[in-house]
């Protein structure tokens, strides 16, 4: 029922249509619409392709060789004449008169021009090779050509994604909790343009600066397998990737863009977070300025690590904290010319606020050992 609806019309055909502007070009049938008696056309323009709905009338007056054949009631044949040939004979006698033509069994279509397409269509003596050499193949237009060439690379494209899909699951632990998600992020973040900052950028002058520093997951979070759902793509931008699911039960990824002064990724080492931080400090308090480096974060986020030095194991590297960098800076300060007129001297001190108490770390007890001593802290009421 369908066919007969659309004749001759099938998905990946080719026909004239007729634009709003009065143009007639070809375009390719992508796709029937048996609801509403309708095709989908799609063609190429100026590099762009593009296509419309039409109906199907709309259609077949412009390509009348696709229209379904007109149904026309058979007339009663008429009774065939004497036949002059023996009861005995199997073979019917040539006549040297021309036979007339067959009449064709079933429908026929009621235009005239396509009487010949029929009748060879309807004669089982006509051989296929005849038949398709009488009527030569058209040419293809460009527009045709465009269309078949945006095809093939579309389905070049499908090959290449189905194979990247499987490349990657094979390098992905299936047995992950989180694989699916842990897929996703990787083909968001292969995306995305990496320009992250490097200790060849310049330094900014800011009154407040606001950084973020992300750590590596650490060994207890390997084990169990957590995924990494932070990005850092550039020299101030943090994505965190938020895995959520919809109602159907299908799960996404949100991903949440963060803006800040400075952005360290997990390759950041401590020299490159105080040449952008603390280091500017350092040079504010000669200008008689007030300087303040704050950090902040909950345990275990590297707090400790960033500002006491790098950790190896439970042994720790302080000459590469902030401590130690913005107090060697000083002493190199002090020593420069500009400012070694001044008679300038440095005081310091260090101590700790731990579970409401405070303790020095400069105190030295009687014994002559360095030991973290408590402060008597006086407070008004």
């Amino acid at each position: 029922e369908m066919a007969g609806i659309f004749g001759k019309i099938f998905v990946g055909i080719y026909v004239e249509i007729k634009r709003s502007d009065g143009r007639i070009h070809q375009a390719m049938v992508t796709s029937l619409h048996e609801d509403n008696d309708s095709v989908t056309v799609e063609w190429i323009e100026n590099g762009d392709t593009k296509g419309k709905e039409i109906d199907l009338e709309s259609v077949f007056a412009m390509n009348p060789d696709v229209a379904p054949d007109e149904e026309i009631p058979q007339s009663p044949e008429p009774p065939l004449p004497p036949s002059n040939v023996a009861k005995t004979s199997k073979l019917p006698k040539v006549s040297s008169r021309p036979a007339s033509p067959p009449r064709p069994v079933g429908t026929t279509r009621a235009r005239p021009s396509q009487q010949t397409r029929l009748l060879i269509q309807f004669n089982p003596f006509v051989r296929c090779d005849h038949l398709c050499s009488s009527f030569p193949a058209r040419k293809k237009s460009s527009c045709v050509k465009e269309v078949e060439k945006l095809q093939e690379k579309r389905e070049k494209r499908r090959l290449q994604q189905q194979e990247l899909r499987e490349k990657r699951a094979q390098e992905v632990d299936v047995q992950m909790p989180n694989y699916e998600i842990m897929c996703m992020i990787r083909d968001f973040r292969a995306s995305l343009d990496y320009r992250p900052l490097t200790g060849n950028d310049l330094i900014e002058e800011h009154r407040i600066c606001v950084c973020v520093r992300a750590r590596p997951l650490n060994k207890k979070e390997l084990t169990t397998k957590d995924l990494d759902v932070i990005t850092i793509p550039s020299k101030d931008v943090v994505m965190v990737h938020e895995p959520k699911q919809k109602v159907d039960l299908t799960r996404y990824l949100e991903n949440q863009t963060f803006r800040f002064d400075y952005a360290f990724d997990e390759n950041s080492t401590n020299e490159m977070v105080y040449r952008f931080t603390a280091q500017p400090l350092v040079e504010t308090i000669f200008e008689r300025g007030m300087a303040t480096c704050f950090a902040y974060g909950q345990t275990g986020s590297g707090k400790t690590h960033t500002m006491g030095g790098d950790f190896s194991g439970k042994n720790q590297d302080c000459s590469k904290g902030i401590y130690a960098l913005s107090a060697r800076d000083v002493f190199l300060m002090i020593k420069k010319p500009n400012y070694k007129k001044l008679d300038l001297q440095i005081f310091a001190t260090f101590f700790e606020i731990y579970s409401g108490k405070a303790s020095s770390h400069f105190l030295i007890d009687v014994y002559g050992e360095q030991r973290s001593r408590p402060l008597l802290v006086t407070t008004e009421k």
